[in-house]
């Protein structure tokens, strides 16, 4: 149960409260809180400056946020802005869809319409530069662009099978995805774009093949690929500009579940249709069981610590090496094509890899708000998000679903189960 602060506790706490303490929205951005009707300016960090700041620098200001630090201590954090009685109606990530009313047809599907799947033959654009996951950006036979990612040689289905599973279940819990879907093809399907030659980085016939073939398996190359958004482009948000959100702190829950440790700005996306933004979540393949950065299976102690976990450190040194973090180092992969994906985890305590202020600020009213969107999910539609993935193997397919499932029960029992109790 959330613990209640008293009524004094509550008035000096309103008679302290300041901009940098209490929830605000920005009035140019718009009147509704969490949504963008006037197009912003965007500043894109380099991911290296982003991970400092999120790391070290965001770190040292939150000590100077005296409000929302007493707030916490008192038992009454500082609430969302957009969280009224328990229901969140739409902002620039979410659309409250009903989920009870999805078939699982339409959560196999998710946002993908039959005019988004992708058709061959293939015009390579340029090489995909971020991130470690080989890729490449092409122009379909109808002149749709899309960014195709490849598994590692000998991680089959690992990455391109996270991202598209994950991408399903996030649409159906009601956040804004572009189209992900597995291709199958063949190396005679892609070209290089002939207007690239001469280029910086651009991919020689030579070099393409040569990519092609290292993940070719049985004459096939399977890839994920993800339909480019339409409309203007803005660039990655900043999950502490978006803190006070419901969504946005709910999200931390909806990330847990599937272990999509990766939640750095930069895979996020901003686009404006012309009267509002859209914000959009990309790049799941470091969800399940996959580490898209190192191209392989997680570590055995991803999602239990940071990267580079400061708290962690100064709790085993201040307890004398007596806490642990709870990870289990001897934890092996399931397989190649699963990774490292394990029932057992702890839901309160979960971390993505880099801190991120968003995800800090969730209080119980935000994670009660995901849980009941996640409880609301039938087995019959989390088994089609999974079929997306469109994994060889069913014994692979049912490990992911009954993971799926164990890890939503763990979430429930936390966040649902513990309220309920008189």
């Amino acid at each position: 149960m959330t613990r209640r602060p008293g009524v004094a506790t509550l008035v000096l706490l309103t008679l302290a409260c300041a901009p940098a303490g209490c929830a605000s929205w920005p009035r140019r951005w718009s009147d509704r809180p969490c949504c963008i009707d006037q197009k912003p300016a965007m500043h894109r960090q380099p991911i290296w400056w982003h991970l400092l700041d999120v790391t070290l620098v965001s770190q040292v200001e939150q000590v100077f946020h005296v409000v929302r630090i007493g707030r916490k201590v008192a038992g009454a954090p500082v609430r969302s802005l957009n969280l009224k009685e328990h229901q969140l109606q739409q902002s620039m990530f979410f659309t409250d869809r009903p989920i009870e009313t999805l078939t699982p047809e339409a959560v196999r599907w998710g946002p993908t319409r039959p005019e988004d799947l992708a058709q061959p033959p293939y015009t390579v654009t340029k090489p995909k530069l971020e991130g470690k996951t080989a890729g490449f950006f092409v122009r379909d036979a109808r002149g749709h662009q899309y960014l195709f990612k490849l598994d590692p040689p000998e991680a089959p289905e690992l990455l391109t099978g996270a991202e598209v599973v994950t991408s399903k279940l996030l649409s159906a819990l009601g956040y804004h995805v572009p189209s992900y879907e597995i291709v199958r093809a063949h190396r005679r399907d892609f070209r290089p774009d002939p207007a690239a030659a001469g280029r910086a980085r651009a991919l020689s016939a030579e070099a393409l093949q040569t990519l092609l073939t290292q993940h070719e398996r049985g004459g096939e190359i399977r890839l994920a690929a993800s339909k480019l958004l339409d409309g203007e482009i803005l660039g990655p948000m900043r999950f502490k500009q978006f803190r006070d959100c419901t969504e946005i702190r709910g999200l931390r829950l909806a990330y847990a579940w599937v272990n999509n440790t990766d939640s750095k700005d930069h895979n996020t996306l901003m686009v404006w249709d012309g009267t509002r933004a859209v914000g959009y979540l990309i790049d799941f393949g470091t969800s399940f069981g996959a580490d898209a950065g190192t191209g392989g299976p997680k570590n055995p102690c991803a999602g239990w610590t940071y990267a580079v976990d400061l708290p962690l450190a100064v709790r085993e040194l201040t307890s004398l090496g007596r806490y642990r973090s709870g990870c289990d180092l001897t934890e092996t992969p399931v397989n190649a094509q699963v990774g490292r994906f394990s029932p057992r985890f702890n839901p309160a305590g979960w971390r993505p890899y880099a801190p991120n202020l968003a995800f800090a600020e969730m209080n119980d009213d935000d994670a009660d708000w995901l849980a009941r969107r996640l409880a609301r999910l039938s087995r019959a539609q989390i088994d089609a998000a999974v079929s997306a993935g469109q994994y060889a193997s069913q014994k692979d397919r049912t490990y992911l679903l009954e993971t799926l499932e164990a890890r939503r029960a763990a979430i429930l029992a936390r966040y649902l189960e513990e309220e309920e109790e008189p």
